[in-house]
C-alpha cells in the first residue's frame, strides 16, 4: 500500500484524532484556530484563539474580496502567501498552548472566501489559501476546499455549519435554532428528531458586514462596540422596510449570499434611489435594525410558529443592540448559551472546519441535495 494511504488509514483508525481547524470569515479580522479532539462520541474543543490580521494582510484581503475585478497577480500571490502565514500562526498557537507538532494529526483549513456567486443555474464560490502550500509549510496533512463538492451536487456551498449542528446538537424532543452572526448571518433550524421534520440551513442576509463597513468609513472603527453608535442614532424604519423588499428575502430556503450583494455600495445606491439621507449615526442605527429584522424574518418563516430554544455565535453576539432586538421578537423562546452545547461561541466556526476535516479522514458522508457526499480535498506534506 502507498505510504500516504497507510498514513491516512492509520489516522482514520485512531479513537481520538487531534485536529486543528482554521477559519477566516468575511469580516477579515483574523484567523480563528481551534485545537479539537474528534471521536465517534463527537468533538471537544480543547484550545482556541484568534490571531488578528495586521493592517497589511487585512488590506490585501480587502483588495480581492467580493470585487468584480481583481488583479490576478495579487490573487495568485495571496493564495500562496496566506498559506505560509497560516503555518506561522499555527506554530505560534501551539507554542502558546504548550503543544508540540506531534500533538496534531492533521489540519482543516477553510481558506478565505474571495467571491461567492449563487445563481439559478449553479452556485460558484472561490476560497484561497492553497492546501498543498499549507501542508508543506506546516509539515502536516491538510484537508481544505470544503465548499466545491457541495456546489458540484447542486448545493449552495454555504452555510456548511448545519452539517455539524445536526450531527452534534439535534435533540429528540426540543427544537433548536442555531444562529451565527458573522459578516453574513446564517442559521441552522434543528426541529426535534422525533418530529420527522427536515433540518434547514440557510443564510439570512447581513449580520455585521454593513455595520462594520459604515463604522470604518464614518468613524474609523472596525465595529460598533456594544452597539454604542447605533444607540445614539435614529432608525429610519421605512428604509428598513424598503430594504426587506429585496428579491433575496423572497427566495425560498435554503439560500446563500455574501458581501458581493450586501455591501455599503448597495446601501448607498438604495438610499439614492429612494431619496433617503441619513447622518452616519442614523445609518448605523438603521443598518443594525436591518440586521435584526432580516434575521428575525428568517427565523419566523423557518420555525413556522413552532417553539424553540436558540443559540448564538459570531461577533454579533457581542452587539447588545442586535441581541436585544432579536430577543424582543422571540420573548417566549429561551435563548441559551452555546457553551451549554460544549462549544465556545468564538470557537464554533473553526471547530466546524475541524469537524469537516475529521469527517473526510474517517469517511463520514453528508446528505446534500439528496446525495451522500464527502467534503474536502486532502493535501500531504511530501
Amino acid at each position: 500500500m502507498n505510504k500516504h494511504f497507510k498514513q491516512i488509514y492509520k489516522l482514520s483508525g485512531k479513537p481520538i484524532r487531534h485536529v486543528i481547524g482554521l477559519m477566516s470569515g468575511t469580516s477579515l479580522d483574523g484567523l480563528d484556530i481551534a485545537y479539537c479532539h474528534c471521536s465517534e462520541q463527537g468533538l471537544e474543543v480543547k484550545k482556541y484563539l484568534t490571531v488578528p490580521y495586521d493592517k497589511k494582510i487585512r488590506s490585501l484581503l480587502a483588495s480581492v474580496q467580493s470585487k468584480d475585478q481583481v488583479p490576478l497577480g495579487s490573487l495568485c500571490i495571496l493564495n500562496t502567501k496566506l498559506a505560509h502565514s497560516y503555518a506561522a500562526f499555527i506554530r505560534m498557537a501551539l507554542q502558546k498552548w504548550n503543544l508540540n507538532h506531534e500533538d496534531v494529526d492533521f489540519i482543516g483549513s477553510h481558506g478565505q472566501t474571495v467571491f461567492h456567486f449563487p445563481t439559478k443555474e449553479r452556485t460558484a464560490t472561490l476560497q484561497i489559501v492553497d492546501g498543498d502550500q499549507l501542508a508543506v509549510a506546516s509539515g502536516l496533512p491538510v484537508v481544505s476546499d470544503f465548499r466545491q463538492k457541495h456546489t458540484a451536487v447542486g448545493g449552495e456551498g454555504a452555510p456548511l455549519v448545519s452539517l455539524m449542528d445536526e450531527a452534534l446538537f439535534r435533540d429528540a424532543k426540543i427544537a433548536r435554532m442555531l444562529l451565527n452572526l458573522g459578516g453574513i448571518a446564517n442559521l441552522s433550524w434543528l426541529p426535534s428528531s422525533n418530529s420527522g421534520s427536515e433540518v434547514v440551513s440557510s443564510d439570512t442576509g447581513p449580520a455585521n458586514t454593513l455595520i462594520n463597513e459604515a463604522m470604518t468609513l464614518y468613524f474609523g472603527k472596525e465595529y460598533d462596540k456594544d452597539g454604542e453608535v447605533a444607540r445614539q442614532g435614529q432608525v429610519n424604519n421605512e428604509f428598513v422596510k424598503a430594504l426587506l423588499y429585496d428579491d433575496f428575502f423572497k427566495k425560498k430556503f435554503p439560500k446563500s449570499t455574501g458581501q458581493e450583494m450586501f455591501n455599503l455600495g448597495y446601501i448607498h445606491y438604495q438610499m439614492q434611489s429612494l431619496g433617503v439621507y441619513l447622518q452616519p449615526k442614523d445609518l448605523v442605527a438603521t443598518l443594525t435594525q436591518f440586521t435584526i429584522e432580516s434575521v428575525a424574518l428568517a427565523m419566523k418563516k423557518i420555525s413556522n410558529s413552532i417553539s424553540f430554544e436558540w443559540y448564538v455565535s459570531g461577533g454579533g453576539l457581542y452587539n447588545t443592540m442586535i441581541m436585544e432586538g432579536l430577543r424582543a421578537h422571540f420573548p417566549d423562546c429561551p435563548q441559551r448559551n452555546i457553551d451549554e452545547l460544549g462549544i465556545p461561541p468564538d470557537a464554533k466556526e473553526a471547530a466546524l472546519i475541524a469537524f469537516l476535516a475529521d469527517a473526510m479522514i474517517v469517511g463520514k458522508k453528508f446528505l446534500v441535495n439528496k446525495r451522500e457526499i464527502s467534503l474536502g480535498k486532502l493535501s500531504l506534506s511530501d
